[in-house]
C-alpha cells in the first residue's frame, strides 16, 4: 500500500512514543506542504502544547528522542522542523517496496482494507422524454466513477436509474402524441428520445398558456398514477422506447446500471401508500384543511429549525386532486432504499448490457426484488434539488431511519458550453461571442451528449487521422472513439462537484495539459517502451535512482492507495484525477531525463518504473472509466 502503509506504521510508532512520555492521544499523519520538508509529517507536537501549554518545538525533540526509528524499515530519517516531525523515505528500501508490491498486486494495485459496506448509488435520473444531455451526463460520470471506486475498494455496490415516468414532462408528450395526435415516429435520421425532446420543448409552452391543456395534463398524471388504463399503458410505453435510446448513450460513455426504479413502480408497490400511512400515523402528516393547500396531504415541517424561517415550511405530499409530489415520491423511494418499507419491488430482466452486465427493471409483473437497504445510499442530483433532499433527510428520520444507514444527496453544479463550442453545436452564430450558454429545456436550448460525442469525434478524427496517416481507417475510428469518450468524461469529473463547469472541445482534447487525452498519450508511450526493451521485470532487490525524476515518480507510484482513501472518505472523484494529471506529468519528466533503453542495454531498475506505471495509471483508467490505449 505504499504511502498508506507507511503513514499508518508512522502513525502507530509515533502514538507509542507518546504513551512513553506519559501522553495519550491520536497522531494525525498529513503530506506535507513541500516535498523539501519531507515525505510525511505529524503536527501532533502541536496538539500537546495546545493541550498542555508546553512548547511545540521542545515537545517535538523529545518524541523524536523516543521514537525507535530503526523499526520504520524504509525510513531514511526523521526531523523536528519547528515543532513538525518530518519523514524522509529511503532511496533505495522504499521505491523497492513500492515497486515489488505493484508487481505482485497488478490489478489489485491500490486497494487497501476497508469495511465492506452495501451501498446504493442513484445517478443519471433523466426524464423519459428527451435525450441525455451533457447536464444529466455530468450526474451520470460522477455516479458510474463512485461506484466504480467504491467497487474497487470491495463493497457491494448496486447503481440504480430512477425513470420520472409519472412526472409533468412526461405526461405533456403523453398529452401530445395521445390526445392532439403528433405522430409518434420520429423523422428518418433523428433518433426517438431526441424526437421526443423537441416534441416536448415545441409542445410544453403550449400546454402552459392554455388552462384546458393544464387541466388534461393533470388528468394524464393522475391515469398515469392509477395505472391499468390505456393512457397509462401509452405512456410506459413511450417512457420505455425513450429509456432505450438514453442507455444506449450512456453504454457508448462505458456507464452501466443494475436497476431501473419506475416512479410508477413507486406508486403501484405500496412504497409510496406504506410511506405516506406511516408518516400520518407518526403524526408527521396531516390533510390540510384550509388555504391554498386545503385537501392535501402535508409533512409537517414547521417545527423544525432548519426549515421554520420559510414563509410556508410545510411540504405537500400529495395533492388535493390525489396525485403524488415528487418530494412525496422521493421520500417513499429513499424509504426503499435503506430498507425502511417491508413493501417490495417486483422485477424483471431487461437486457444484457455491452459486457455481460443484467439490467433489472421493475415492473408490476415481475419477481418480487428483495432487497434487504443499504448502508450508504447515495443519490446523485442537482445542486438545484437541494431543498427537497432536505426534506427527504428529514423524513427518513421520522420514519426511523436508524443511525447506521445513511441517505446521502451528492449535489453537483450545472455544467455549461463554451460559446464557441455551443455555437458549433447548434449553428447558432451568436452563442460564440459569449463567454459561457446555459442549456434551456423550454427554450429548445438543450447540448445533447450524442451531439457532444459527435462534435468531439470530428476533432479528434481529424487530427488522429494526421498524426497516423498510413493506419487503417478501422483503427483510427476506433482510437478516436476511445479518445472522445475519456476526453468528455474526464472533462466532467476532473472538477469539484461543487463548481460549475464550461466545457470546450478544444480544450477537453488537447494531448498536453489537464486532458484525458494526455493521460492516454502518455500511458501508450509507456506501453510502447515495454514493448521496444522486449524483457520483462517481475521483482526487484535493488535500485540506483539518483536523479530526482527516478524518484518522484517511484513515490508518485507510491501514493495511489493513499489518493484512493482521501476520495473515498471524501467522495470525492476530482483527487483521483488530480493524481492521475501528477502521475503523467511525473513519468514524462522521466521520460526526457531518464533513457530506459540505450547502447548499453536496458537499465532494469528504469524499466521496472515503467512497467509500474503503467499498472499504476491503468488501474486509474479501470476506476474512473478512461480507455486504456496501447497506442494513440
Amino acid at each position: 500500500m505504499g504511502f498508506l502503509e507507511e503513514a499508518e506504521k508512522i502513525r502507530v510508532h509515533v502514538e507509542q512514543a507518546l504513551e512513553r512520555l506519559g501522553y495519550r492521544l491520536r497522531a494525525r499523519v498529513e503530506e506535507p506542504p513541500s516535498p523539501e520538508l519531507g515525505d510525511l509529517a505529524t503536527p501532533v507536537a502541536f496538539d500537546i502544547a495546545r493541550k498542555q501549554g508546553e512548547n511545540p518545538v521542545e515537545t517535538a525533540g523529545r518524541i523524536v528522542a523516543a521514537l525507535d526509528v530503526a523499526k520504520l524499515e524504509v525510513l531514511r530519517s526523521v526531523e523536528n522542523v519547528n515543532g513538525f516531525l518530518n519523514f524522509r523515505f529511503d532511496a533505495v528500501k522504499y521505491p523497492v517496496k513500492v515497486l515489488n508490491e505493484v508487481f505482485s498486486k497488478r490489478g489489485d494495485y491500490g486497494r487497501f482494507p476497508v469495511a465492506k459496506r452495501k451501498i446504493l448509488i442513484e445517478h443519471t435520473n433523466s426524464n423519459p422524454n428527451k435525450a441525455l444531455h451533457i447536464g444529466t451526463l455530468r450526474n451520470a460520470v460522477i455516479g458510474d466513477v463512485l461506484a466504480r471506486l467504491l467497487r474497487f475498494l470491495g463493497n457491494d455496490v448496486t447503481v440504480v436509474n430512477y425513470i420520472d415516468d409519472s412526472g409533468s414532462q412526461v405526461a405533456e408528450n403523453i398529452l401530445a402524441h395521445y390526445y392532439m395526435k403528433v405522430p409518434l415516429e420520429p423523422p428518418q435520421g433523428i433518433r426517438f428520445d431526441e424526437y421526443s425532446g423537441r416534441v416536448y420543448a415545441e409542445y410544453s409552452e403550449k400546454i402552459r398558456r392554455d388552462e384546458g391543456l393544464k387541466g388534461l395534463r393533470s388528468e394524464i398524471i393522475r391515469r398515469i398514477e392509477e395505472g391499468g388504463n390505456e393512457v397509462a399503458d401509452f405512456a410506459r410505453a413511450f417512457s420505455e422506447k425513450v429509456v432505450e435510446c438514453q442507455l444506449e448513450t450512456a453504454w457508448s460513455f462505458g456507464i452501466f446500471y443494475d436497476l431501473l426504479n419506475w416512479e410508477t413502480d413507486v406508486l403501484r408497490s405500496g412504497i409510496f401508500e406504506w410511506a405516506v400511512n406511516e408518516l400520518k400515523n407518526r403524526g408527521e402528516a396531516y390533510l390540510e384543511e384550509e388555504g391554498e393547500n386545503k385537501g392535501c396531504l402535508m409533512i409537517r415541517l414547521r417545527d423544525i429549525e432548519e426549515f421554520s424561517r420559510l414563509k410556508a415550511p410545510d411540504e405537500v405530499l400529495v395533492r388535493s386532486d390525489g396525485t403524488a409530489t415528487y418530494v412525496g415520491k422521493d421520500i417513499a423511494y429513499a424509504a426503499w432504499k435503506l430498507g425502511l418499507t417491508p413493501r417490495r419491488f417486483r422485477v424483471r430482466r431487461w437486457v444484457k448490457q455491452p459486457g455481460g452486465r443484467v439490467l433489472l427493471t421493475t415492473h408490476w409483473d415481475g419477481e418480487e426484488y428483495d432487497y434487504p437497504g443499504a448502508d450508504l445510499a447515495i443519490t446523485v442530483v442537482d445542486k438545484r434539488q437541494e431543498y427537497p433532499q432536505k426534506v427527504v433527510e428529514h423524513a427518513l428520520r421520522k420514519l426511523g431511519a436508524p443511525p447506521d444507514k445513511k441517505y446521502l444527496p451528492y449535489l453537483y453544479e450545472v455544467v455549461a458550453l463554451s460559446g464557441e463550442t455551443a455555437g458549433e453545436l447548434t449553428r447558432v452564430e451568436e452563442f460564440k461571442g459569449r463567454r459561457m450558454v446555459h442549456m434551456s429545456g423550454r427554450k429548445g436550448i438543450v447540448f445533447n451528449a450524442n451531439d457532444l460525442l459527435k462534435t468531439v469525434f470530428q476533432k479528434v478524427y481529424e487530427e488522429t487521422r494526421r498524426r497516423n496517416p498510413s493506419r487503417d481507417e478501422e483503427w483510427v475510428r476506433s482510437v478516436s472513439t476511445h479518445l472522445s469518450v475519456a476526453s468528455i468524461r474526464y472533462s466532467l469529473f476532473k472538477t469539484d462537484r461543487n463548481n460549475i463547469i464550461v466545457f470546450d472541445v478544444k480544450d477537453a482534447t488537447r494531448l498536453e495539459g489537464d486532458t484525458a487525452p494526455y493521460l492516454q498519450y502518455t500511458y501508450a508511450r509507456a506501453c510502447r517502451i515495454l514493448e521496444k526493451a522486449g524483457v520483462n521485470v517481475n521483482s526487484l532487490t535493488e535500485v540506483s535512482f539518483n536523479t530526482s525524476e527516478e524518484l518522484n515518480l517511484a513515490k508518485q507510484i507510491g501514493k495511489l492507495s493513499w489518493v484512493l482513501n482521501m476520495a473515498v472518505e471524501t467522495l470525492s472523484p476530482n483527487i483521483i484525477a488530480v493524481y492521475m494529471r501528477h502521475l503523467a506529468d511525473m513519468f514524462n519528466s522521466f521520460y526526457e531525463k531518464c533513457p530506459v533503453i540505450t547502447e548499453g542495454g536496458v537499465r532494469m531498475d528504469r524499466l521496472a518504473l515503467v512497467k509500474a506505471f503503467v499498472i499504476t495509471m491503468g488501474n486509474t483508467f479501470e476506476i474512473t472509466g478512461v480507455e486504456k490505449l496501447n497506442e494513440v
